[in-house]
C-alpha cells in the first residue's frame, strides 16, 4: 500500500515539472524590444568582425531591422564602441606557465538621436568565458581561442540586444 502512495506522488510532481519546463521552452528567446528600436542604424566598430557580424545576425532574430541611412527624428542610431577585453590568470603550471585564463569581454553602447545625443546608454554588457590548454603549442592555443571568441562574440552579442528591452522608449 505505502508502494502505491509513493507512486502516485510521482505523477503529480511528473506533470507540474513537464509544465514549467514546457513554459520555460515558449518564453526562451522572447524579446520585448520597444517599437521605436524596431529599426535602426547600427554604426560598429571595426575591430571584432566577428562580433559585428553576431550583432546584426542577433538584431534580425529579435525583428529589429538594421538599414544604411542618417539617423533621423524618427530613426535612432545604434553605436557600439570597440570591445573591451580583460584577462585575469586562473591557473598556471608548476613551471609558472599560464594554464587557464579567465577572459572578460563588454561592449558599451548607447542609443541616440540624429543630433548625437544619447537617449539611453552608456550602457555596459559584457560576458566571459574561460581558456584552458593556454601552454599548449602556440598554433593549438591560436585556433583554440579564435574558436572560443567567436562563440563568446555571439553570446555578447545575444546580451546586447536582451538589454535593449530595458530601453525607455
Amino acid at each position: 500500500m505505502s508502494l502505491q502512495l509513493r507512486s502516485l506522488w510521482f505523477i503529480p510532481i511528473l506533470v507540474v515539472t513537464l509544465l514549467l519546463s514546457a513554459c520555460g521552452f515558449q518564453l526562451r528567446g522572447e524579446l520585448n524590444v520597444p517599437a521605436q528600436l524596431q529599426t535602426l542604424v547600427v554604426s560598429l566598430s571595426d575591430h571584432s568582425q566577428d562580433f559585428n557580424r553576431d550583432l546584426r545576425i542577433a538584431l534580425a532574430q529579435a525583428g529589429i531591422e538594421t538599414i544604411d541611412a542618417e539617423p533621423s527624428a524618427n530613426l535612432y542610431e545604434l553605436k557600439v564602441n570597440p570591445l573591451n577585453t580583460e584577462d585575469t590568470v586562473m591557473a598556471r603550471a608548476t613551471d609558472n606557465d599560464i594554464t587557464q585564463v579567465q577572459r572578460r569581454i563588454s561592449a558599451t553602447y548607447f542609443i541616440r538621436n540624429e543630433t548625437g545625443k544619447a537617449l539611453w546608454g552608456p550602457r555596459t554588457v559584457s560576458t566571459s568565458i574561460m581558456l584552458n590548454n593556454q601552454d599548449a603549442e602556440q598554433s593549438i592555443k591560436a585556433a583554440y581561442n579564435a574558436e572560443q571568441m567567436q562563440r563568446v562574440s555571439r553570446q555578447l552579442a545575444e546580451e546586447l540586444v536582451y538589454d535593449l528591452n530595458y530601453a525607455p522608449f
